[in-house]
């Protein structure tokens, strides 16, 4: 147990101010300081019993009296309200060297703070600032411009860079635009022309179309025309060749069969022999006719067998026979022209002269 503190409890309870307290208010306080329960037993045992001194009657007629008045208070708070108690403070304790070390260490703590705050912010407001102070300050600003100027001159080379980038590549992109403009404008006049001759080459298709059309319809017409002409100039020149038959009084021959015709090369071949071995002696206007030479030519007979007539070489008196009996001029000279050619195609004259005395068809002499 703490007798210093059940001392001062000692002395608290056997105050007089306390003793008119009631004894529970008395104990709270007493719990409140940090008594236990055995420290206010032994408080309120040394309070009740005083040591002996001349003065113990005194004090025992005054503990009786205090216990008559705790009995009578006791009965008193159990009929009444407890009333609100203010107990005084308790005695300060000594101050120790702990004490004031603390003190004088935050007093030096707070002078200095306080030191601090004037000379560095409450002085520099109310006193100027001195020359030596005022050069210092004025070389740091000097300074900080120069550190900014810098920066400036380097920030204005760094746009100027970015700046020529970006008018190059607008350039670039200039270039790139206007040759797409004028793609676009090449691709434009090109589709407008590429249309135009479209249209213009349909036009043509169609105009070829219907001149097509309508040529082949007028040479339709034509060849029908000629057809129809040469059908009749045949049916004349039948006509004439039967009258000319019967005129004449020449008996109708059979007109060979293919087979026994023959061919041009052996006609050559036979006309080279004749040639080369002895000379042909002329013969005149009617031996040439085709009753003369029954194997290597033929007769025109009621049938169509004219074509192969007019392919035959005629002598000088069938042509003017022919040309009596009404024949066309240009057919003759259309048959000289061919006799001619046929000339000019061989380069031995005698052989020519024998093919025309043999009478080969031109049309054997082509195939050959």
């Amino acid at each position: 147990m703490n007798e210093e503190l059940i001392s001062s409890a000692v002395s608290f309870l056997q105050d007089t101010t306390v003793a008119a307290s009631p004894i529970n208010k008395r104990i709270e306080f007493l719990q409140l300081k940090g008594l236990n329960e055995e420290e206010i037993d032994e408080a309120i045992k040394r309070a009740n019993n005083p040591p002996a001194d001349p003065s113990d009657q005194t004090k025992t007629t005054t503990a009786t009296t205090y216990r008559g008045a705790i009995l009578e208070n006791q009965q008193t708070a159990q009929n009444f309200a407890p009333l609100d108690y203010y107990s005084a403070a308790p005695p300060l304790p000594e101050r120790t060297w702990k004490d004031y070390f603390i003190m004088a260490t935050a007093t030096a703590g707070v002078t200095y703070g306080f030191y601090q705050v004037v000379s560095r912010y409450l002085l520099p407001s109310i006193i100027p600032p001195g020359r030596t102070r005022l050069d210092d300050d004025k070389q740091v600003i000097e300074e900080e411009f120069i550190k900014i100027d810098k920066v400036l001159e380097q920030m204005a080379i760094e746009q100027k860079e970015v700046k020529d980038a970006n008018d190059a590549k607008l350039k670039d992109i200039d270039t790139v635009i206007e040759n797409v403009n004028g793609f676009l404008q090449k691709y434009n006049t090109d589709k407008v022309k590429f249309d135009d001759d479209l249209k213009l080459m349909k036009l043509e298709v169609d105009n070829l179309q219907n001149s097509v059309e309508k040529n082949m319809r007028l040479t339709k017409e034509s060849i029908h025309d000629e057809l129809r002409e040469i059908i009749e100039e045949l049916d004349s020149l039948k006509s004439l060749i039967k009258v000319r038959g019967g005129a004449t009084g020449v008996p109708e021959r059979k007109v060979p069969p293919v087979s026994s015709i023959p061919s041009a090369s052996e006609i050559l071949k036979k006309a080279k022999s004749n040639g080369n071995s002895t000379s042909v002696p002329a013969k005149s206007p009617v031996d040439s006719s085709p009753v003369s030479e029954p194997l290597h030519s033929f007769s025109v007979t009621n049938s169509a067998e004219s074509q192969p007539e007019k392919h035959r070489a005629p002598s000088f008196s069938a042509q003017k026979e022919l040309h009596a009996a009404g024949i066309p001029d240009w057919q003759l000279a259309h048959k000289k022209k061919e006799e001619e050619e046929s000339m000019e195609k061989s380069g031995d004259k005698k052989v020519q002269e024998s093919i025309l005395k043999v009478g080969v068809p031109q049309w054997q002499l082509n195939a050959s």
